[in-house]
């Protein structure tokens, strides 16, 4: 097990927190904005970096466990 291949495994992780964390950007811009222009498409972006998010941290999660606790 070489360095790189730790962090290769940790990587997803570290994305899915900073997707999820742009996410709530979004859902903060969305939450704010009274015009229907800047609502829909900042309701858009939460909800396709959510799904990132989730899929980041799923794969990551799922890599470090199952190499390190398997």
């Amino acid at each position: 097990m070489t360095v790189w291949q730790v962090y290769f495994f940790i990587l997803p992780i570290g994305l899915g927190i900073m997707t999820l964390a742009a996410s709530l950007l979004f859902l903060f811009a969305y939450l704010m904005s009274d015009d229907n222009a800047t609502r829909l498409p900042a309701f858009n972006w939460f909800k396709r970096l959510i799904i990132v998010a989730f899929i980041l941290l799923s794969v990551g999660l799922f890599m470090t466990f199952d190499h390190f606790w398997g």
